[in-house]
């Protein structure tokens, strides 16, 4: 029997400003039940606006994952800086969410890949991506995806009552060095940007 499709039940699109108060769900309820963000205590609303107005004056994709049947953003994706030093402009850091009432339909992979192909689309040289050693799934996932483990950093998170690893992965692309060392990310070509048919 073949696995569902999840663009038959989700969408993805751009993120917008009007999607923040969903994101916050979706961070704050990962920060309460999972070891994926070393923070204790929900956010408010101010802190997700400042995050992205600081990724939309940068240049990076924030996208979202909608649910066809409520019109609702239930999963985002997001690149960011990786260090503030200006020679690591082609590598870049992802965070990748989903809201635990829609793990386990597909929707990780479908999200992924299409980071994916945004990265290229930019000229990103490198994904890097931080996971928490216990988080198997996402480990599982993001090495389907030919992300390779470079290094272990031990007991650098403490949450839950429990000392915490980060691995870290990366996934290298055939980009060559800029001519200028800065690409213009914000030329990206959203458009009417929308993955996995119509709204």
């Amino acid at each position: 029997m073949s696995k569902p499709n999840p663009l038959d039940t989700y969408y993805i699109r751009e993120a917008t400003k009007e999607d923040l108060p969903e994101i916050l769900e979706i961070f704050n309820e990962r920060i309460r039940n999972s070891t994926s963000l070393f923070i204790y205590d929900p956010v408010p609303l101010e802190d997700r606006e400042a995050w992205f107005n600081d990724a939309k004056k940068n240049g990076y994709p924030v996208i979202v994952a909608v649910e066809k049947s409520t019109n609702k953003a239930i999963a985002y994706a997001s690149y960011g800086a990786f260090r503030a030093k200006i020679a690591y402009i082609l590598t870049t850091e992802i965070s990748l969410y989903i809201h635990l009432d829609h793990h386990r339909r597909g929707l990780g992979r479908v999200m992924l890949n299409e980071m994916i192909r945004i990265a290229k689309e930019m000229g990103l040289r490198s994904v890097i991506a931080s996971i928490t050693s216990e988080n198997s799934a996402s480990v599982s996932l993001f090495t389907n995806f030919d992300f390779k483990l470079v290094g272990t950093f031990h007991d650098v998170g403490q949450k839950f009552g429990r000392h915490l690893d980060v691995d870290f992965y990366e996934r290298i692309f055939d980009t060559p060095p800029t001519a200028h060392g800065v690409p213009h990310f914000n030329s990206f070509p959203w458009g009417h940007y929308v993955y996995g048919g119509s709204k």
